[in-house]
């Protein structure tokens, strides 16, 4: 779960940098174009996946559902770090290519938040007193 906790967070500090300078871009040009990817890169990408990171640091011991917590780490990076992108790519040119580099991951991270869900609710260690 450590190398879980590690390469969530890295990838979180990636897309934190990239949020801060897409936003330093738009405020310099006063152009603001791309709020939303802006404001998903920064939700999605860094706080989502970095609160990820530090679920699997501070629970490291106590998951039991090995493959569910597999699962999830992989179609959190799958979906958390390429939606943002694709977003950003579906608003500056809008056309069928671009519509699916959005969607697909989207629907990636809507699965990896079904399996966050039943990791919190199903896993019988998580939050027993033992």
């Amino acid at each position: 779960m450590l190398k879980y906790s590690k390469w969530l967070m890295r990838v979180a500090a990636i897309y934190m940098l990239i949020g801060a300078l897409i936003g330093a871009d738009m405020a310099g040009r006063s152009s603001y174009s791309m709020v939303a990817g802006h404001a998903h890169i920064l939700v999605v990408g860094w706080l989502t996946l970095f609160a990820y990171g530090m679920f699997y640091y501070v629970f490291r011991d106590k998951l039991s559902m090995k493959r569910t917590a597999a699962m999830h780490f992989w179609t959190s990076l799958l979906g958390g770090g390429i939606m943002p992108l694709g977003m950003l790519m579906y608003y500056q040119m809008q056309n069928t290519a671009t519509l699916l580099a959005f969607i697909i991951p989207a629907s990636i991270l809507l699965v990896a938040a079904v399996l966050f869900i039943t990791l919190l609710f199903f896993d019988k260690k998580l939050f027993s007193s033992t």
